[in-house]
């Protein structure tokens, strides 16, 4: 069974009755552009994650691809980190839960990873409850009431910086699927994260910051770069 949201696109087993102001129509679209835009490429970069290991399985050792020899010899160097990532010297990380959110921004870390991967249960509701936290917790508003002592937790003014870590390439987001098919949950998490807060973030005078976990092949961090430079295209964020 499957219930239509957009042309193409459906909950793949219920009808979801979730927050409007998360899974907007504006942000379903969205991520129906770049699941049909990205998924095809992502789907060999994991055929090649399986052709590699097989080869590692048989005796191939890993090395560097030999026209990156004059780089890799070169006196070379990256771009500058963003400012708020200049000091990283205590970074705790956790779900993005309410409270956990709370306590970990005000902390004094540097620098808090919400996790969407292992420390979320990937729930429809988690996902969802996950990105109306983040983004109250952008905008400065996030708040908790505990039920049994009826204490309020808020944000205080100066917080640790906030990076959100999407799920890895090879898992799919089984509630929502774009014709037919799975959409990539890398797409879903990092897509929904960005969609809704990182032109309020930039607004602030800080940086959206996603932490990409799990990548195994230079290749797969160029898919990563051409999503994001679709995503700042879209949004009309700046380059």
């Amino acid at each position: 069974m499957s219930t239509m949201l957009l042309p193409g696109m459906a909950w793949s087993t219920f009808p979801y009755h979730a927050d409007p102001t998360i899974l907007t129509g504006g942000a379903l679209a969205f991520l129906e552009d770049l699941t049909r835009s990205f998924r095809p490429g992502l789907e060999v970069l994991l055929r090649n994650r399986e052709a590699r290991q097989a080869r590692f399985d048989a005796g191939e050792r890993p090395g560097f691809l030999p026209e990156t020899l004059e780089i890799r010899q070169s006196d070379w160097m990256v771009a500058p980190l963003p400012r708020l990532l200049l000091d990283r010297r205590v970074e705790i990380t956790g779900p993005p839960d309410r409270k956990m959110l709370i306590n970990a921004l005000n902390s004094g870390a540097r620098v808090y990873m919400a996790d969407f991967e292992d420390s979320l249960a990937p729930t429809l509701e988690n996902l969802v409850e996950g990105q109306r936290n983040l983004g109250e917790a952008v905008r400065g508003t996030l708040r908790y009431l505990d039920p049994p002592t009826g204490r309020v937790y808020a944000l205080e003014e100066h917080v640790a910086t906030l990076m959100v870590r999407p799920r890895g390439l090879h898992l799919p987001e089984r509630h929502l699927e774009v014709d037919g098919e799975p959409i990539p949950a890398s797409l879903f998490d990092a897509g929904l994260f960005l969609y809704h807060n990182a032109g309020e973030i930039l607004a602030r005078g800080g940086t959206p910051c996603l932490y990409l976990p799990k990548l195994e092949h230079h290749l797969e961090a160029r898919w990563w770069n051409q999503v994001l430079g679709a995503v700042e295209a879209e949004l009309g964020l700046p380059r």
